[in-house]
């Protein structure tokens, strides 16, 4: 099932998803052929990859932001300016890259803003003597994310293990869809969700993010699925605080892209502060919820599983199949804080 390699493959990754990713398939490689002696290893990682922290805290960075965050609305105006000079957000160490010599790069074509995207590493790689061979990604669902994983494990020549990594998240999807489908009676509504990415502006989910809450039993009207809950949607969009006032969702959900759980409360307070939050029925009726998103939802990675049983522990009141130490937290308005 394992091959035996005389030295282990060496591995960058250049963003965090691809990073979860290769330590799912490291892992479960170890376990099915656990003689000590590594196939495959991880040499160089961006700056956000930061999970799981063991497998990450001693490999080199080799990537840098040129975004400094200040707040919600400082950042986007930062992003928009950079981008209109042509030239991208992160910097790549290109020295260290070619001592790493590395035998493949893990990257992405989704989204200039998240991370570093594939057409800089291209170019950056064109001189590399050998040239390691670079993987792309660009899941826009659930199911793609799942193809990433089984993709990425064949490339480095472990096809067997990727299916199992597979087999495994997608038992425990459908657990959670066996719920889902018990609990959508005839006649049972399935309540809106505002999923914001953003604050200042609001960004709406998009891609997966919006396939997982169908996939529980809600709606996102903002941005909806294109075709059914087998299907990822558009991409995230800045929308107008009118336009999701308008929409006035049964539960709000605030997970921040790239923000950890104590900077998204404090960029919440844009919205909370604002004259027209108040009226929310989500707000009035205590149904806003925080989560770090940065690691939950917004990295297109094998913890979107835990983010779905998360959405289905919730909107169903099943906390016996919520994730141990789900990063998510109830705001209760007239108290001020969150449970």
């Amino acid at each position: 099932m394992v091959k035996n390699k005389s030295s282990p493959q060496r591995i960058v990754s250049l963003l965090p998803s691809a990073t979860e990713l290769i330590y799912c398939v490291l892992l479960k490689i170890d376990e099915v052929d656990p003689r000590g002696v590594p196939h495959a290893i991880l040499v160089g990682r961006s700056h956000e990859c930061d999970w799981p922290e063991a497998f990450t805290k001693d490999v080199p960075m080799l990537t840098a932001s040129q975004i400094k965050f200040t707040t919600s609305a400082e950042v986007d105006a930062q992003v928009r300016a950079q981008l209109a000079t042509g030239f991208g957000l992160y910097s790549v160490k290109l020295d260290l890259l070619k001592v790493l010599k590395p035998d493949y790069i893990v990257t992405q074509s989704l989204c200039k803003v998240c991370s570093v995207d594939y057409c800089m590493v291209d170019d950056l790689t064109a001189g590399m003597n050998p040239r390691p061979l670079l993987i792309d990604t660009n899941p826009m669902s659930v199911q793609d994310v799942f193809r990433d994983i089984a993709r990425i494990a064949d490339t480095i020549g472990y096809s067997s293990i990727g299916k199992i990594v597979v087999d495994e998240l997608q038992m425990r999807m459908n657990a959670m869809l066996s719920i889902v489908a018990s609990k959508m009676k005839p006649g049972v509504k399935r309540r809106s969700i505002g999923f914001c990415e953003w604050t200042d502006p609001i960004f709406c989910g998009g891609h997966w993010t919006p396939q997982l809450m169908e996939m529980a039993g809600a709606s996102h009207p903002l941005n909806p699925t294109l075709g059914g809950p087998n299907h990822g949607a558009k991409p995230s969009r800045a929308i107008p605080n009118e336009e999701f006032a308008r929409s006035d969702p049964d539960i709000i959900i605030i997970a921040l892209c790239g923000l950890d759980m104590t900077m998204t409360k404090e960029e919440f307070k844009v919205l909370y502060n604002a004259p027209w939050w108040k009226n929310l029925r989500a707000v009035r009726s205590g149904q806003v919820y925080l989560v770090n998103g940065n690691h939950m939802f917004n990295r297109p990675g094998p913890r979107l599983v835990d983010a779905f049983e998360w959405l289905v522990s919730m909107l169903w009141n099943m906390p016996e199949v919520c994730p141990r130490g789900f990063p998510a937290e109830l705001w209760v308005p007239e108290k001020g804080y969150f449970t």
